[in-house]
């Protein structure tokens, strides 16, 4: 399944109408050769992803500088957990077909919302659980691992995007990674107030391979 193109120009123009100051936004940091993302528009993205049952689910995301906050419900081991944590985005590879994110995940909060006397409950109280390292989690996911995730360490993750179908199969995306990525590459990104903030590399001489990814 794929995102309306059309839900996502109507979103975004009532999002604007709501938010008249984001453009100027959006523009002053486009001078600085940034790309600034209301988180806002990130969270209507996941609340129209499909989701499968058992994705995380009540996601939040935030503004917690340099990092993302993010937070979300999941259920492991027969409990229900709200897992909490800062996200610190090191590197981000985008190409035609490509797409893929290195991250460290720090802060991490597990709180227990049911079955308090099982066995994750209690792993969690006796301190077992090493959340400084959250990739040694991962284990308890079993088969229910995200398939994004193709390499985990310590706090590091490397997440391939394009293991999600809804963005995998989605054409505008596709057109889109086809259409940018030979002209421009990503340095840094960071949040600021509450805005995603992508800092961009030109490369002029991807406009040939950009303009005929265009035309195909």
């Amino acid at each position: 399944m794929s995102i309306s193109i059309t839900n996502v120009v109507k979103s975004a123009g009532r999002y604007v109408t709501r938010h008249p100051r984001v453009l100027g936004e959006i523009a002053r940091y486009a001078l600085q050769r940034r790309l600034a993302i209301p988180l806002d528009s990130l969270r209507w993205l996941i609340a129209n992803l499909p989701m499968g049952s058992s994705a995380p689910r009540d996601i939040v995301l935030s503004a917690a500088p340099p990092a993302l906050g993010v937070g979300f419900t999941i259920d492991a081991m027969g409990t229900g957990v709200r897992v909490d944590a800062n996200i610190f985005i090191d590197h981000l590879h985008a190409a035609p077909g490509e797409l893929q994110v290195t991250l460290r995940l720090k802060d991490l909060r597990a709180t227990v919302l049911n079955n308090l006397d099982g066995n994750l409950a209690k792993l969690l109280k006796s301190g077992a659980l090493n959340l400084a390292k959250p990739a040694s989690l991962l284990a308890m996911l079993g088969k229910k691992k995200p398939a994004m995730i193709v390499e985990a360490k310590d706090d590091m993750f490397v997440l391939d995007l394009m293991q999600v179908p809804a963005l995998a199969e989605n054409p505008t995306v596709q057109k889109t990674l086809g259409a940018v990525t030979p002209v421009l590459s990503v340095s840094d990104v960071r949040t600021e107030q509450d805005n995603l903030v992508i800092s961009l590399k030109t490369r002029p001489s991807g406009i040939r391979e950009s303009i005929a990814n265009i035309r195909n």
